[in-house]
Order: C-alpha cells, then structure tokens, then sequence
C-alpha cells in the first residue's frame, strides 16, 4: 500500500501553483461607491494568458458586474464579456482569461436610482495549465493502487479546469480543480499547509465514493466520510498530514470562513468542528481496527494474504483469515 503514496506526494506536490513574480496573486480588496446613473472600472494590469481570476463582490443592493478583456478600454458596452452578472448581495465567480493583458472589473449602476457601496475581493493565480497532463497520469496511477488494494466498480480520477473555484465535481468520479487548488495554495500562503488540505480533501472523496460503491449505510453522512477518510490515511502512513490539516483548521476558524465564503463548498476544507472530529479520531487506539469489518470484505485477495503473512498493527487477523477462508470456500 505504501506505493500509493510514491504516486500521491509527488503528484500533490506537482499540483501546487508557483506565485512568485505573479503581481496579481492577491487577495486583494477593493471598496467602491457606484453612485447612481453611473458605472466605474477597476484595471487589472498585465495578466498571463490562461490566468485564472476569481472574484467576489459583496453589494448592499442590486448591480451588474462584468469581467471585460482590454478591447473594452474599460466601457460597460461590450458585445462579448468574460463573464457578466447581477449581484443583489453577494456573487462569487471564478474566470481564466484567454489573452495576456490588462482587464476589467466594471460595475453598471446606470439603470438604479440609488448609489451602491461594493467590496470587491480578487484572488489570481497562472494557469496550471502545464501540468494536467503529467497530474493526470499520476492520477490514473492512484486509480490503478487503488484497484490493486480494494474491491469496486472502477472509477476515474482527473484535474481539469472546472470554471469555478470548487474543490471536486463530476458524479462518475473525482476531478479535482485547477482553480480550487491555485486559490488554496494563494489563501493558505503555506505549501505544507497546502499540501496537508489537499491530501485530506482527496482521501475524504475517494472514501465517500468508495462508500457510496459499498453501499455503506451511512455513506452520505459527511462525519462518516471524514472519518473514513482518517482510517485510509492513517492506513496508509499518512496520520501526520492528517493531524497538520485538522490542527489548523481547529485553530484557525477565519481562515476557514473566508475560504468557504470564496469555494461555496460545504466539504473542504474541514470546517473547525470537523477538524476537531479529526484530532480526536487520530487518538483513538481502535480507529482503524474497528474499520476493519467494513474494509476487509472488500480487500482484495493478495492483500489479505500479505496481511495475514504481515499482519500490521491495525490488522484484525481473525477477519482476515475468515474472510480468506470464505473466498477459498466459494473457489472450491
């Protein structure tokens, strides 16, 4: 098993995004009063080809806000924008611009009869463009250890660019998003804190979709994801990154709410009271071993009888060896 994460480090590692020398990385904030009959412009200076901007504006009343590439010369009346919308509270949005240069923010308060205070929050990051292809052979690499470890319908794993800051998506499977991990690695500022939020939030989507294949009662009860997710990683020697991530987030509750005010995702990262949950599973004696019964049914044969041969501190080998007795059983 510990192959598994010969592939996972490297490929997480690989995943995070270079800021240096990126003057738009951000976050930065902006307040503006829009009176009203009027619009006003905020330029974005110099942004890489594929740069990925996300923006978050906050108004106390109803306007539009567009995203306008440097054809506009920063006028509200352009045929083709970036991205166009109506904030009436709050509106989050994430876009890559597809031609290096300057851009717009512009806010159109033409059509209200009252001003309008904003703030406007900014995150940018460069494409992770240059490296889809290497992450999601590592990817597959993961389907493949995983497929040798357990038994389920396959499953695939991918990075891709989604449109939106959100950590994963897609039913058939898991992707994990460019966007999700450049903002992540820009709030955290940290790459161990990066790494160690990036790992939790894979081992918590591989578990419930794991569990949801099982068809495991509880499979759509997030605790119970969460606390599969640390039985697989304390599995597989990963209780440090584990305890890194829920740490962090049970101490430091703001920084967990200004990342879900930008993701809009209930699931990651870990919220502080399911960051606590985390610290207390990792010092139970028994965690792993009472998972035991629902994993091993599904281990696959080879596996068992490294662990019967091996046993590891977690293993329960009176379920091992009933449940190889069951397959031989049934061979015969």
């Amino acid at each position: 098993m510990k192959s598994l994460l010969r592939v996972l480090i490297p490929f997480l590692f690989l995943l995070l995004p270079t800021l240096d020398g990126f003057a738009a990385s951000g976050p930065i904030m902006l307040n503006m009063d829009i009176p009203a009959g009027a619009w006003k412009a905020a330029r974005l200076k110099n942004l890489p080809k594929n740069a990925v901007v996300a923006v978050q504006v906050e108004s106390n009343g109803e306007i539009l806000v567009a995203l306008l590439d440097s054809t506009s010369k920063g006028k509200p009346d352009v045929s083709r924008p970036l991205f166009t919308g109506r904030v009436e509270r709050r509106l989050s949005f994430s876009v890559t611009v597809s031609e290096a240069g300057d851009h717009y923010l512009v806010f159109d308060n033409r059509r209200a009869s009252e001003s309008r205070a904003v703030t406007v929050t900014l995150r940018a990051a460069p494409s992770a463009n240059d490296r889809p292809q290497a992450a999601n052979k590592l990817m597959k690499a993961i389907e493949l250890q995983l497929a040798q470890m357990f038994i389920f319908d396959p499953f695939p794993i991918g990075i891709k660019q989604c449109g939106t800051p959100k950590a994963f998506s897609d039913p058939s499977g898991i992707v994990l998003c460019t966007e999700y991990m450049a903002h992540l690695s820009d709030v955290l500022k940290d790459r161990k804190k990066t790494l160690e939020t990036l790992s939790f939030s894979l081992f918590h989507e591989i578990g419930r979709v794991l569990l949801e294949k099982w068809d495991h009662p509880f499979r759509s009860n997030i605790d119970v994801a969460d606390e599969f997710a640390t039985v697989l990683m304390v599995m597989l020697n990963q209780k440090e990154r584990a305890g890194g991530v829920a740490e962090y987030f049970s101490r430091n509750s703001s920084a967990y709410y200004a990342m879900k005010k930008l993701f809009q995702d209930d699931r990651h990262p870990l919220s502080p009271k399911r960051a606590k949950n985390v610290l207390v599973w990792l010092k139970d004696p028994g965690l792993v071993r009472k998972w035991q019964e629902v994993l091993v049914p599904h281990m696959k044969t080879a596996l068992l009888q490294k662990l019967k041969q091996r046993p590891t501190p977690w293993t329960d080998l009176s379920l091992v060896e009933a449940e190889l007795a069951k397959r031989d059983k049934k061979a015969i």
